[in-house]
């Protein structure tokens, strides 16, 4: 057996000077639900609407994004991959079986049922004769590759050749996003097929790796994980060790903390005392009719305060992740923007306006609460393949959850208060410190310096705030605390440590909004007041804008229909980064 290499700590010659946004997370027809959803589209298509151009949409029209990607990935679904689009074939040898039929109906409702019924063939182990066809999955992964190749432009646009490993146990989804660096001598994809367990797909990549072939995985969806995204014991229901949070930390890098099915940051149970707890949380586990997950082991903030203790107590840290954010849409468009929802699932789910206005479930979960999100930034110095895959690697990542944020962050020991007045600032900001994923060693008595700084979308929404979240780990205990280190428009915090609203200019009946509040930038320089040189802890920041219409509310104004009751007509979209840690010396 080849043994699996340490962790790589990858550290820059020079600063990051730019930061480049995209999504690592898309299905097109070769993911089998996507296709059963009425996506038609290919990688090819995907591509080409994330570079800015226009694809055919249902109905004869035509999309386009308002801002264009800087990269993207297309992440089909490895299980099967591609198969259920070959039923489609007039010559397909099993065309008359009940089950294909109903897979290739026009009607939604029977295709759907077509889906489910063909899934619960693969897991009884029936009708094999309807999946067991690997050649198709050979030659829909080298598809996927090639299109990633044509389409990628050194410098100007990156694509990575990618596929989503999807597992759950119970409904508790482990599902994770494997991209690859670059596309020489690429395996096939390892599935849920091959393994249900996370730890076998660690396995796999550090194989490849030890092969020079490079790959991270990106968890998603711990929101619906039911607890076990985040478990403190393995999948055998061990207690965690230190090779394990290595080999998680070497294959895991970033979690997927905000997309279409909800945000994963934290939760009003774990967190009480944040008012920014609630914002856009999907409210069941994924195909499960109603079925509430546990919260606990589901959160990232929660993770990231486990983590410390852990690193506190035993020496090792297993959830010292940075952030990413996608889409999981299943449309092969990444319409992430508020007011130019296309489809998230598939053109005949929710393609019209007239059906985004009626659906009530997609796929049996759900439909009206996912939300338009989000993308991943990526500090780097150019847009390449190597140096994108590099920025992931050491966390120079952050999420947000559509809008085109900038945000910077670095954390060190003898930063200037003046520093964000001085043109070569960021080049100071990594000389006398880290940046976003970087983490603070020492054993410094006097407590670390934050520079944070943040730009609105220039197509977008003012900012409201810059807040810092910092966890840390006591006696055995493990806690937060939320610090507004910037509020917009000259407001202070006040004596329950909260800070008065930004306020609200949206009309919901047109779904409007101005920019009369809030700020263009917003920026910083913060020393903890509360730094306890002895205790782990962990720092990141959440940029939050003013307040906007939400996706559901440009549908109900075009459509000359009030604000829907059952939904917030408005949202604060918001960028979360990668954190920071501080770790003490031995």
């Amino acid at each position: 057996m080849i043994s699996p290499p340490s962790i790589t700590v990858i550290t820059l010659t020079e600063p990051a000077e730019n930061v480049y946004f995209g999504d690592l997370h898309l299905h097109t027809r070769y993911s089998n639900d996507a296709f059963a959803f009425g996506t038609e589209r290919t990688p090819d298509d995907a591509y080409r609407y994330a570079k800015g151009e226009e694809v055919a949409h249902i109905g004869g029209t035509r999309i386009q994004l308002g801002t264009p990607f800087d990269f993207m990935a297309v992440t089909d679904h490895a299980e099967n991959l591609g198969v259920l689009q070959t039923f489609t074939d007039p010559n397909h040898p099993d065309r008359d079986h009940p089950i294909v039929k109903r897979a290739n109906s026009r009607d939604r409702e029977t295709r759907l049922q077509g889906l489910y019924d063909w899934s619960n063939a693969r897991r009884t182990g029936e009708n094999m004769e309807l999946f067991d066809h690997p050649e198709v999955g050979r030659e829909v992964w080298r598809k996927i590759v090639a299109s990633a190749d044509r389409h990628n432009a050194p410098g100007e646009f990156t694509t990575f050749a990618a596929y989503e490993w999807t597992v759950a146990i119970d409904r508790g989804n482990l599902h994770r996003c494997v991209i690859f660096e670059d596309t020489k001598g690429l395996p096939m994809p390892f599935s849920g097929e091959d393994s249900d367990n996370p730890e076998d797909l660690w396995d796999y990549l550090d194989t490849q790796r030890a092969h020079n072939v490079d790959a991270v995985a990106i968890p998603h969806n711990m929101n619906v994980s039911d607890g076990r995204m985040f478990a403190l014991v393995d999948f055998a229901g061990e207690p965690l060790t230190a090779s394990y949070a290595v080999q998680r930390m070497r294959n895991e890098p970033v979690v997927e903390i905000t997309q279409a099915k909800g945000t994963s940051e934290t939760h009003p149970v774990m967190s009480p005392n944040d008012e920014f707890a609630d914002f856009e949380l999907f409210p069941e586990l994924l195909v499960a009719e109603g079925r509430i997950g546990k919260v606990p082991g589901s959160y990232v903030r929660e993770a990231l305060r486990n983590g410390v203790r852990l690193q506190a107590e035993e020496g090792y840290n297993p959830f010292q992740f940075g952030f990413a954010g996608a889409t999981d849409f299943h449309s092969g468009t990444s319409a992430v923007e508020e007011n130019n929802m296309s489809s998230m699932s598939g053109d005949t789910v929710d393609g019209t306006l007239e059906e985004r206005l009626t659906t009530s479930t997609w796929s049996r979960m759900p439909f009206q609460g996912r939300s338009a999100a989000g993308l991943t930034a990526i500090w780097a110095p150019e847009n390449t393949r190597e140096e994108l895959f590099a920025g992931i690697r050491r966390r120079e990542t952050y999420a947000t959850t559509g809008p085109r944020i900038t945000v910077r962050f670095f954390g060190g020991w003898h930063y200037d208060s003046d520093i964000l007045d001085k043109n070569d600032w960021v080049r100071a900001g990594y000389a006398g410190g880290v940046p976003m994923g970087g983490v603070l060693r020492g054993s410094a008595h006097a407590p670390p310096h934050f520079v944070v700084w943040a730009a609105k979308d220039p197509k977008g929404a003012n900012l409201d705030r810059i807040q810092l979240i910092k966890g840390w780990t006591d006696d055995g205990e493990t806690f937060e605390r939320i610090y507004d280190l910037t509020l917009s428009d000259g407001r202070e915090v006040g004596p329950t440590d909260k800070a008065p609203p930004v306020g609200n200019t949206v009309d919901v009946w047109k779904a409007t909004y101005t920019n009369d509040i809030g700020a263009a930038t917003l920026r910083a320089v913060w020393t903890d007041p509360d730094f306890d040189a002895d205790v782990p802890a962990f720092y990141y920041l959440r940029v939050i804008e003013i307040p906007t219409p939400r996706w559901s509310t440009y549908d109900t104004a075009a459509a000359g229909l009030p604000p829907r009751g059952d939904l917030a007509p408005t949202l604060q979209e918001r960028a979360y980064t990668s954190p920071i840690w501080y770790q003490p010396d031995e």
